[in-house]
């Protein structure tokens, strides 16, 4: 017998497991399964209250559980169930022992698409296939994590999930997913270059995320590090933005390194222009960064 986390409730399990610091509670690790038992769904009151199910539970939102079908869903307090709506493919779970299982990041993609728009969808990928948890403590509202999953896996696991519920929504935003963000304004700042105008966006090619460049030649007398990244960037250009966060604008040590940096991709020919939250917000301004695009030669290819 196994209870199923999936949907909202799976993915708060992983995002909070893969912070690069998890809290003490998420502590473990979780492994695919493999699948070679005959899956038992548990979805009575007395099933679920003999599994170890606390640390998956939210105070303010129902626990999500998945079950094979309609017909399996049942009122339980606390617990909000979901029919699977086929034959899940491999790779579609996660072990975390003790007989419970989560949704993978793969699966979970295809659920979270369900019932949103393009835009919407497009977004949850990025996040999923991103490098941040959302955190109101933190200074900046995000911490580090790993990435959930690819762009590469969810297009794997879409040939073969193409008869569940919120697939089709998932294959349409997929091709504009953008991965290895590390907060929601980089995502935001590269979609807004990068998606066809049909979707809100200028129609550029797409940029790569905290793309890097390795410092060479009289620039490693300038800044310290040996790697640069560059939050929103066109290699093939040498060209990008970088996102002007001022959460730490008291910083003086972290100003004095992004100073460095910066003179450093300059004199390697790289150009990198700030943009603030202020100017995301304004169509005016985007549109004379969008010019910017142009004078260096990122194409527009949508």
């Amino acid at each position: 017998m196994h209870a199923v986390i999936s949907h909202a409730s799976a993915f708060r399990f992983l995002d909070l497991s893969a912070r690069l610091v998890p809290p003490p509670e998420y502590r473990f690790a979780v492994r695919p399964f493999d699948g070679g038992e005959e899956l038992a769904f548990a979805c009575s009151r007395s099933e679920l209250a003999a599994m170890p199910l606390d640390r998956f539970s939210s105070e303010d939102k129902p626990l999500d559980i998945l079950v094979p079908d309609r017909t399996m869903r049942r009122k339980v307090k606390g617990v909000r169930f979901h029919a699977a709506s086929g034959k899940l493919p491999p790779e579609s779970l996660m072990d975390a022992g003790h007989g419970v299982l989560v949704a993978s990041a793969p699966l979970l993609f295809v659920q979270l698409c369900q019932g949103k728009s393009v835009n919407q969808c497009i977004r949850i990928g990025c996040n999923i296939c991103g490098c941040y948890s959302l955190d109101p403590s933190s200074p900046d509202g995000v911490v580090k994590r790993n990435q959930l999953t690819s762009k590469e896996d969810l297009t794997e696991y879409l040939k073969l999930a193409h008869h569940l519920r919120g697939s089709r929504n998932a294959a349409a935003a997929l091709p504009w997913v953008l991965e290895n963000a590390r907060s929601p304004k980089e995502v935001e700042l590269g979609l807004a270059f990068s998606l066809p105008k049909r979707l809100g966006g200028f129609g550029f090619a797409q940029p790569r995320l905290n793309g890097s460049e390795v410092i060479v030649g009289p620039a490693r007398t300038i800044s310290d590090d040996y790697t640069n990244e560059i939050d929103v960037y066109w290699p093939d250009q040498r060209f990008g933005f970088e996102y002007a966060s001022y959460s730490n604008h008291g910083d003086i040590r972290k100003i004095g390194r992004d100073q460095r940096r910066a003179l450093a991709l300059r004199e390697m020919g790289v150009h990198i222009v700030q943009v603030t939250d202020e100017q995301l917000k304004d169509p005016h301004q985007m549109l004379a960064l969008a010019h910017i695009l142009e004078e260096y030669g990122v194409p527009r290819v949508s």
